[in-house]
């Protein structure tokens, strides 16, 4: 772990009062080092760096926590932070935003929460609308996808951190899962299974989507190419299209099993209703997988093979990362954080009736 980034992961424990209260005795150079198992010789250069940054004190022989007041908003003298989502009709995106509210509740700062609704002029709008509020920070689900697009938001007065994509063009913080590694993976399991032909349902207006080029690049380790005809980028709140163009793709003949691969568990869900309604048996017939490992995907028949990882996590490390930039007044250093998933395998793509570990 390279040593900036260690220092502002302690700047987040501050922050958070990880270490103790203000007053307390902070860590010497080799408890630090022991603690974040690095040598003495940086311990000792981040120790300096947090005394010069005033968040540590020398007194005497010891160094002692400074006093951490929270920065203050335009607004009664509380701490004013904005969530962006991308759709709060989505479960996944409520959540991330009810663990955002409750970091921010954790420190007496209040959170504004927004939906971009799957378009980019309305996260604008919506981004405009948080700067005249005065909020201190922005934690983001960008949907912006083009160099154009994303240059706006450089035009951002206050700091920002991105939760579930990396941008392409801009350096900035993001806290995000390994979306192609996990369809990879995914891939690689839908293949164990015997399945010869595949499709792949992922929502209209991404430009770029990670979990689609995941799924490829895992389908073509097996030698296998990804039909374009068996891709889909659908709306997901257009329900009437949406369902049309699914049962196409279930309607066709073909010799054996299709494996299909949804860019989120809500797809799946609308998928495998849609193969119950048209006769078609899942898994026998076609085996069906998400992403997220949203609630439905264990209370649906058969329980849905997923894509799990920890969405409170997100929230927690985008809101130490925001806080600790507003509090030390530190620039974006263009850390991406990567949080690791795991396939949940259940009845919707192995045959047998038994679940296998995941």
């Amino acid at each position: 772990m390279k040593r900036e980034k260690i220092l502002e992961e302690i700047l987040g424990e501050l922050s958070a009062g990880k270490f103790g209260s203000p007053g307390e005795r902070f860590l010497t150079t080799r408890e630090l080092g022991v603690r974040k198992n690095i040598s003495l010789k940086t311990a000792f250069h981040i120790i300096e760096e947090l005394r010069d940054l005033s968040v540590i004190r020398k007194e005497g022989r010891d160094y002692r926590i400074a006093a951490l007041t929270p920065p203050q908003s335009r607004e009664n003298g509380r701490m004013l932070l904005g969530f962006l989502a991308t759709c709060l009709e989505s479960p996944y995106f409520a959540t991330l935003a009810c663990h955002a509210e409750e970091f921010a509740h954790s420190i007496g700062a209040s959170l504004i929460i927004a939906s971009s609704n799957y378009d980019f002029k309305t996260e604008c709008e919506r981004l405009k609308m948080f700067a005249r509020q005065g909020v201190s920070g922005i934690m983001i689900c960008p949907w912006a996808s083009t160099p154009e697009e994303e240059a706006f938001y450089t035009t951002l007065d206050v700091p920002y951190v991105m939760l579930g994509r990396r941008l392409a063009s801009l350096e900035c913080d993001s806290v995000l899962v390994n979306s192609q590694k996990a369809a990879q993976e995914m891939a690689s399991h839908l293949v164990a299974q015997g399945i010869g032909e595949f499709a792949y349902i992922g929502q209209s207006g991404k430009r770029s989507d990670e979990r689609l080029l995941g799924f490829r690049a895992g389908l073509l380790a097996h030698g296998i190419l990804l039909n374009e005809e068996n891709i889909l980028q659908l709306d997901y709140n257009a329900p009437d299209t949406c369902r049309a163009e699914i049962a196409r793709i279930l309607r066709r003949e073909r010799a054996g099993r299709l494996g299909i691969f949804c860019y989120h568990d809500l797809f799946a869900t609308r998928t495998i209703n849609l193969c119950h309604e048209l006769k078609i048996s899942v898994p026998d017939e076609a085996a069906v997988a998400g992403f997220d490992d949203l609630p439905v995907a264990s209370e649906i028949y058969p329980p849905l093979t997923t894509v799990s990882y920890p969405v409170r996590d997100i929230a927690r490390i985008a809101f130490e990362t925001l806080y600790a930039r507003i509090k030390f007044h530190m620039p974006a250093r263009g850390v991406c954080r990567y949080l690791d998933s795991r396939l949940v395998i259940r009845q919707s793509t192995v045959k047998s009736a038994k679940e296998q570990p995941a």
